[in-house]
């Protein structure tokens, strides 16, 4: 329970932070609005040429996956790896190993109270700028897909902030993860349906979408599909998979990078 409140603490510090600050939110809004709109754009102008469906999908479908997925974006879980380096980098990592709240919790509530603000004002602005321009679609007339909206929500923040944590706790053994965490961010983008929707994908890469963990962390773009309710079940006992798996793997690695930490002095 102290950890909770301690949570929730520094989320509300967060955001009272960012209101302070809006010019930082208009800038995320525009950058979110400029790339969601031109690749929503370019999609509508390609549906037109092949008839307004392209496998059996339309182009509102399509927008809206791909919609949401940039709006998952403004959450910028990718940075929790950049801000464990910086920890390990300054050695600060060494002095929040003795508070009261576990590191990597830690980095995760930071993570997303960072990223909360302008999650929250990019679904108001953006949802009506989809409503008026695109048009809404059948499922979201059904209680059963603001279900699935949050349950999403939830299981690939977990996923997304975990995964990226790994990729941060290499820099314990390795004196620069950029390559890493640009091969993973991508590997994030191409099989989550960034800028090619997922009804869109040849077989094979969408089975790698469905079976990977990176394809896995963007499961919240699947849910406007009509195949949707039929894999619900086993997309989201896939999350849960690579959660525990991967979980468990980064409890490893902290442990063992806590040992090092400990037995070299940082």
């Amino acid at each position: 329970m102290k950890q909770i409140r301690i949570s929730l603490c520094i989320i509300k510090m967060l955001w009272k932070d960012k209101v302070a600050y809006p010019g930082c939110l208009f800038t995320d809004l525009m950058m979110m609005i400029a790339r969601c709109g031109v690749v929503i754009l370019l999609y509508a102008n390609i549906f037109k040429l092949k008839g307004g469906t392209i496998n059996d999908t339309s182009f509102q479908v399509a927008a809206w996956s791909m919609f949401l997925y940039f709006i998952f974006m403004t959450l910028r879980l990718r940075n929790v790896g950049h801000m464990i380096v910086q920890d390990v980098k300054s050695g600060s990592i060494e002095t929040m190993l003795v508070k009261p709240m576990n590191y990597i919790w830690n980095r995760f509530v930071w993570q997303f109270g960072l990223g909360l603000y302008a999650f929250t004002f990019s679904v108001l602005m953006g949802g009506a700028l989809m409503f008026l321009f695109v048009g809404g679609i059948p499922e979201m007339t059904e209680l059963g897909f603001y279900f699935s909206l949050l349950i999403e929500l939830l299981l690939c923040t977990i996923l997304g902030l975990i995964i990226f944590s790994i990729v941060g706790l290499f820099a314990f053994w390795m004196e620069d993860i950029k390559p890493l965490h640009a091969i993973i961010d991508k590997s994030i983008m191409i099989l989550g349906g960034s800028y090619l929707p997922i009804a869109l994908f040849p077989p094979l890469l969408y089975k790698v979408s469905i079976w990977s963990p990176f394809g896995a962390s963007q499961f919240i773009t699947h849910i406007v599909y009509n195949n949707w309710e039929d894999n619900f079940l086993k997309m989201i006992s896939l999350q849960i998979f690579w959660i525990v798996l991967l979980g468990l793997l980064l409890y490893l690695i902290y442990k063992r990078a806590e040992k090092a930490l400990t037995v070299n002095g940082g």
